[in-house]
Parts: structure tokens; sequence; C-alpha cells
């Protein structure tokens, strides 16, 4: 198969890169003029939200599947710049669906668990979303565009993803063992819960999904189902540093611009049963990660 990753330069992209190009062709793409991780991808620079551009790329690449990991994932940055997250979270979406229509190419779409309001979680896939910011919104609006297209899909829900990769200004895992290892305080949210996602597993999870041609929702996330602040402590636990670097606090002490759901995170009984994935807990996950520095 021809494999087209979007927004490759980010964490999840770079892993399914390393993942699915030891088993396809895969063409890599993102805003960037290079590929920031190998110079033996074959890249080329594509802005999702210019229709003609990805319309043109597509159907000239032919691509037998999609893996979209281009969004615009700053939570609080889409409360204020709304076009910016809407153009890409949702009408880049709808471009590459108008692209591989006449191709019946299998177009894979991340989305999150903010789709929730996280009232009640962890959430099963027939829960109903209400999420309560803009980039929940936005994510939900790209997962209905796909239910009404008439595409093969699949839209996989994640959360808070974490890994080694080139792309560390997003990692919580970078952000908890450099400050750490500096000796600086830092504070983190103990009641905003989810079952935080080892990226090389959840692009484990989306190789499967490609062999199996597996369409409609599925979950993907964790094993463990912890508070931000407990999986700091985990951090610092398997990288040998000082736990009283960290400190709790409440999300209303840290005065967020976007509201968070409290107890959001994802059941993964599905994708286990279906397509029999395997499942990380943070603990081996992070021994993983420590061992391949």
């Amino acid at each position: 198969m021809d494999i087209l990753i979007t927004g490759a330069n980010g964490m999840l992209g770079e892993k399914c890169f390393e993942v699915l190009s030891e088993r396809y062709s895969v063409i890599v793409t993102d805003l960037s003029d290079r590929c920031v991780y190998s110079d033996r991808a074959t890249y080329a620079k594509l802005d999702i939200t210019i229709e003609d551009d990805v319309i043109g790329f597509v159907r000239e690449l032919r691509p037998d599947a999609v893996v979209n990991c281009a969004a615009y994932t700053d939570v609080d940055g889409a409360e204020k710049f709304k076009d910016i997250a809407w153009n890409v979270n949702v009408k880049g979406v709808e471009n590459l669906i108008r692209a591989v229509e006449p191709l019946g190419s299998h177009l894979i779409h991340i989305s999150t668990d903010y789709v929730f309001d996280g009232d009640g979680g962890p959430y099963k896939e027939g829960d109903p979303p209400n999420p309560v910011n803009y980039y929940g919104f936005t994510k939900l609006k790209s997962e209905e565009l796909l239910r009404r297209s008439e595409i093969p899909h699949t839209i996989v829900r994640t959360n808070v993803l974490f890994g080694q990769t080139h792309y560390q200004q997003a990692s919580f895992v970078h952000w908890v063992v450099s400050q750490v290892s500096s000796r600086k305080v830092i504070h983190v949210v103990n009641d905003q819960f989810g079952n935080p996602t080892w990226v090389d597993g959840l692009a484990e999870a989306i190789a499967r999904i490609l062999e199996r041609k597996a369409y409609g929702l599925y979950h993907y996330g964790g094993k463990d189902y912890i508070n931000r602040f407990a999986f700091a402590l985990e951090i610092v636990a398997v990288f040998g540093l000082d736990p009283k670097f960290v400190r709790p606090t409440t999300t209303r002490a840290l005065g967020q611009v976007a509201k968070r759901p409290y107890r959001g995170g994802l059941v993964v009984d599905k994708i286990k049963k279906e397509l029999g994935v395997r499942i990380y807990s943070v603990r081996e996950a992070l021994r993983a990660m420590k061992e391949g520095q």
C-alpha cells in the first residue's frame, strides 16, 4: 500500500512514519520545508487548509490510505484563534475528504477525548459528545464531517499523548524531566484525569487498523486512569528524579483560558477486542522511553 501521512513532523506523525514505513510505501507531509527526523523519508510540504493544493496533491499521488495527524492542538490557543483552529481541524479534514472521494482511499483521522465534557469519564465510543472548549468543538465537527461522508474512514480518539520524539515542545514528559532535572519546582493539576497514551502504542494501533481495514470509531489510550499530578510522579520515579520538586495544584488555580474536562479519558475495550492491540501502562512506556535515550 501507499500511505500518506499529514502532520508528519508532530509526535504521532513521526511514530506513524517509523512504524508504517517498515511495512508500506509512505509519503509524509507537513507545513515545514523538510522532514525534521529522517533524511530517508519521501517528504512534501503541504498545508491541508488550502483546498486546491490538497486536492491536487492527493489525486496525483493516489494513496491507498491517508493518516491525518495534522491538527491545531493548542487548547488555550483555540479559544483565542478560533479561525485558525477551525481551518486546520475542520476545513482541513473537509479538504482531505474531498480529495479522496473519487479515489476510495481509507482516511484515518485522529480525534480526542476533549469531544466529551469530562463529567463522567472514562468514555466509551457510544457515549454522547459534549465539548466544553473550542478545540473539542472543532474536533467533534471534523468527526461529523467524516460520518456524513461516503468515504471509507476510521476515527481514532485518544488522549494525553507522550513519547520520545523530535517534537518536544508539546511533550509533558520532556517538560517534567527537564524542569525537575534543573531542580525547578513545577505545579501539576491533580483534578484532570485521563489514561495517558504512549504514542508508540497508538502508532501500532493505527498500523493494525490499516492492516485490517477496520472502519468506524475506536478509542485508544493507556492502561492507567490517573490525574496529571500522578502522571508527573510516575515520570520522576522512572527517571530517578526528586519528587519534592513536583507540587499538586488545581485547574482553577492555573487560570487556563479554555475550560478543561476534569474526568476525561477513554475506555479501550472495543479496540482491544476487535483488533487485539496492545495497551501499555504508564510505567512500562516510560521505562521504554528511558532505555531508548
